[in-house]
């Protein structure tokens, strides 16, 4: 038998705006004891008390990352380890799109670093914790963009070529691939998988950028989905007993739904897994 949401323990990543915040109020609204993770500290404290007030209770803390620098990600694995002793549910909901390269403190380009490698960094800092709370779940937040990506595992940094919008793409598609090989990888462990498309969400997603990412997210805000509609479908991943026991899907719409033929491409999901591994490795002893 599941337990009660009162029992229950969700960390929740991207949690100060939009739908990661519509997450995190929905999701302790249940009753679970929900960690919101941010950046800003003044403002994920504000954000912390703001869904204390919609849950209207207690059981709401908050966390800090910088998702480019993986010494960050690695000081909130050990601090969630320390202060949790279960783990029901990870949202990866952290992400970014960036319109010039910029490299992050570990030296790779930062859209990759961000939306990628933080959600494999984190989701491997927090496993055995998952693992230990089963049946838990891991739902990463992806995006219908992957179909204009491909894995460029010569250029993964665009050290060679480099686009904003490619750059994205290829991120979202790395986070289901990542998410294939993980579900793969957590067979018979209780401990599900999934992804998702959250729908073009108006939030503060680029609309701070000064360039072209920023002017499109202002100018076409009009045509977008309310984070509310856009949360829907990680909350029903996170929360629904319709999933229970299912894993490495792609959802939309609180559906599942095939992704493009590159995100279905074990042998890609398996090299990106390896690189990766390597790729948070070099951080361990700098």
């Amino acid at each position: 038998m599941s337990r009660p949401w009162t029992e229950k323990t969700v960390v929740v990543t991207g949690a100060t705006e939009g739908i990661g915040l519509v997450t995190a109020k929905e999701i302790a609204k249940r009753g679970a004891r929900v960690v919101i993770v941010g950046r800003n500290p003044e403002k994920t404290s504000a954000r912390a008390e703001e869904v204390k007030a919609f849950a209207g209770h207690d059981r709401v803390e908050f966390a800090l990352a910088d998702f480019s620098k993986q010494s960050s990600i690695r000081a909130l694995g050990k601090d969630l380890r320390s202060r949790l002793d279960r783990l029901d549910v990870l949202v990866n909901n952290a992400g970014a799109i960036n319109e010039v390269r910029q490299t992050t403190e570990d030296g790779y380009e930062l859209t990759f670093a961000a939306n990628h490698l933080g959600y494999f960094l984190l989701t491997e800092e927090l496993l055995e914790l998952l693992k230990k709370s089963a049946p838990a779940r891991v739902v990463n937040v992806a995006s219908e963009a992957h179909r204009g990506g491909a894995m460029n595992f010569e250029d993964l940094q665009g050290e060679k070529s480099f686009s904003g919008f490619k750059a994205y793409n290829q991120s979202k598609l790395a986070n289901i691939l990542f998410t294939r090989e993980l579900a793969k990888r957590l067979a018979g462990t209780g401990v599900t998988a999934n992804c998702l498309h959250p729908g073009v969400i108006a939030s503060g997603f680029g609309r701070n950028s000064e360039g072209w990412v920023g002017a499109l997210a202002r100018t076409f805000s009009f045509l977008l989905s309310t984070p509310e509609s856009g949360a829907k479908t990680q909350i029903f991943l996170a929360t629904s007993e319709a999933v229970e026991g299912v894993t490495g899907k792609y959802f939309d719409s609180c559906k599942e739904k095939t992704p493009s033929k590159g995100a279905r491409n074990d042998a890609d999901a398996a090299k990106l897994w390896e690189i990766s591994e390597k790729l948070v490795a070099k951080s361990l002893n700098s």
